[in-house]
């Protein structure tokens, strides 16, 4: 597709580095506006961004690197990239998950807290992402004949689905969905574990059409995962909406109490 840009001398503005330096941008844009609804402060927001983004790429590139490590291994130069090229998204997104909970602690903030408010936005950034891998060609989908169908290239005359732009319109609607229940959470972390759930779901389904190897049943290595995530997001909700349940009908709760 467009894997650059456009150059400036001797620098050169890569679309997928283009596509995650904005899904920062945009984020930071709408938690300035929403940090303080929180009664959370905007800086120590920022520093989260920052922190858990930084950890993010780290982690996407660390997995990328060990699923791919038969070639890594013969090519130890390449492991270390400077054009946002080869990430693996469960890497970065539980790496910068755990960076974010040290931050959290460091910062005597509360982890779902901070979760809840940037989760949308994780959604939105992703699509983003997804957005780069179709300019930079990369992450294609299977051949098809669809009339949506496109080739990799302008060199390449095999037309395949346009998997990564299913992948930013899922995460679209996901970012809509977390969006209309913040206000309607049931319990502080639910938007979160809803993300985790609702990823998994996108995942699994558009990996259907992406050109993948099967590792197991006919599943690739990335549904395998996002069922487990799924299954395991949706007990968790289970569970702590049971919990809050039997607290608000015990007797020394207010709700439980007689008057």
């Amino acid at each position: 597709m467009y894997p650059e840009l456009f150059s400036i001398g001797n620098i050169t503005i890569y679309s997928y580095g283009m596509m995650i330096a904005l899904a920062i941008v945009v984020t930071v844009i709408f938690i300035y506006r929403e940090a303080p609804k929180e009664d959370l402060i905007f800086d120590h927001i920022l520093e989260a961004v920052i922190a858990a983004a930084f950890a993010g790429i780290i982690g996407a590139r660390l997995q990328y690197v060990m699923l791919n490590w038969s070639y890594f291994s013969a090519n130890p130069m390449e492991i270390i990239f400077a054009q946002f090229a080869g990430l693996s998204f469960f890497g970065g997104l539980f790496l910068g998950t755990f960076v974010l909970y040290l931050w959290s602690s460091w910062r005597k903030i509360g982890f779902l807290r901070i979760t809840d408010l940037l989760a949308p936005y994780l959604a939105l950034g992703y699509a983003f992402g997804r957005v780069g891998c179709f300019l930079n060609g990369c992450c294609y989908g299977q051949p098809s004949d669809l009339p949506w169908a496109l080739p990799i290239s302008m060199a390449d005359d095999v037309l395949r689905h346009p998997v990564q732009l299913y992948a930013a319109l899922g995460a679209i609607a996901i970012f809509i969905i977390l969006k209309v229940l913040r206000s309607r959470r049931p319990f502080v972390g639910f938007i979160t574990i809803a993300l985790f759930a609702l990823y998994g779901i996108l995942r699994f389904t558009t990996e259907f059409f992406r050109f993948e190897a099967p590792v197991f049943l006919g599943l690739t290595f990335a549904q395998i995962f996002s069922l487990v995530l799924t299954l395991l997001s949706v007990i968790t909700i289970i569970i702590i909406s049971r919990s809050q349940r039997r607290i608000s009908r015990s007797p020394g709760s207010k709700k439980g109490a007689k008057k």
